[in-house]
């Protein structure tokens, strides 16, 4: 049993025993993670919250958020394949934001489809390479925030709880990536690539760290073409990703990741190996 799957069935346990004590999940003390006390003031979309701070996105800046705003959200991607390193994904109905958590096992905590609401009151947004993000201060900059400040502004919700109705039927979705589309209605999302050509340069894996590619901080930049790839997009890979090791077909394939930007340039970032989809 690996550590994602025993902390998984760890907390299955505690939600399971805390039912069978009390039937009522609206309860703060029936969930184990985050602030349970949490109640949405005003709440903003993810679309809004990018429009209301597009110029320190665009310019690569940082602010604090000193209005009383709330998101409601879905996980849509988490560190459960290592290769979002302490960086969860989120979306709603009108786009995807990243966020920077300096903490580990959040596909454990945080799985893909589980609703949030956070509290962004004090948190930090601005840009990295053209990409929104939500975090902290680090070294002066727009960085991870710590684990102890994000379990006090999230608020994980059970779907049959009363607050799981104001999110309506808010789900993952996966769009057919439009390399045409602006930022804010395709970054932070999940994308389907098809009909692509993977570039097999050095050994062909994904992510060969045998010093046959060159490494940007620990990952490998593959070049896709072809198909709905459009121009300047990448499939980006962890050395440290579980699936680093899977090879390159020399045809075509069909991948999904989530879509995020860097400087003009679309880096996918696939979750888990399932989203290498020749694979399956």
């Amino acid at each position: 049993m690996n550590k994602h799957t025993y902390i998984i069935a760890l907390l299955t346990g505690v939600f399971a025993f805390s039912s069978c004590q009390n039937k009522d999940w609206d309860v703060p003390e029936g969930i184990p993670y985050g602030n349970n006390s949490l109640e949405a003031g005003t709440t903003v979309t993810i679309a809004e919250l990018q429009t209301r701070y597009a110029n320190t996105i665009s310019s690569d800046n940082y602010k604090q958020i000193t209005e009383d705003l709330w998101l409601r959200c879905v996980v849509n991607g988490n560190d459960y394949g290592d290769n979002l390193y302490k960086q969860l994904s989120v979306q709603d109905e009108t786009g995807g934001i990243i966020i920077g958590i300096n903490g580990s096992d959040q596909g454990a905590m945080m799985p893909v489809g589980q609703k949030l609401l956070i509290n962004l009151k004090d948190l930090y947004i601005g840009g990295y390479g053209n990409q929104a993000q939500i975090g902290g201060l680090y070294n002066g900059g727009l960085g991870r925030m710590e684990l102890s400040d994000w379990k006090q502004h999230v608020r994980l919700i059970m779907d049959n709880s009363s607050e799981a109705l104001a999110f309506g039927t808010m789900k993952v979705d996966t769009l057919d990536f439009d390399a045409s589309k602006t930022m804010a209605q395709q970054a932070g999302r999940v994308v389907r690539l098809s009909g692509v050509t993977i570039g097999r340069e050095g050994t062909p894996i994904i992510a060969p760290d045998d010093g046959s590619v060159s490494l940007v901080s620990n990952c490998v930049n593959r070049t896709l073409s072809g198909g709905n790839a459009g121009s300047k997009c990448v499939l980006r890979t962890s050395t440290y990703a579980t699936f680093k090791g899977v090879a390159i077909p020399e045809g075509t394939v069909e991948l999904y990741g989530i879509a995020t930007i860097y400087r003009g340039t679309w880096q996918i970032l696939a979750r888990t190996q399932s989203d290498l989809a020749w694979t399956k």
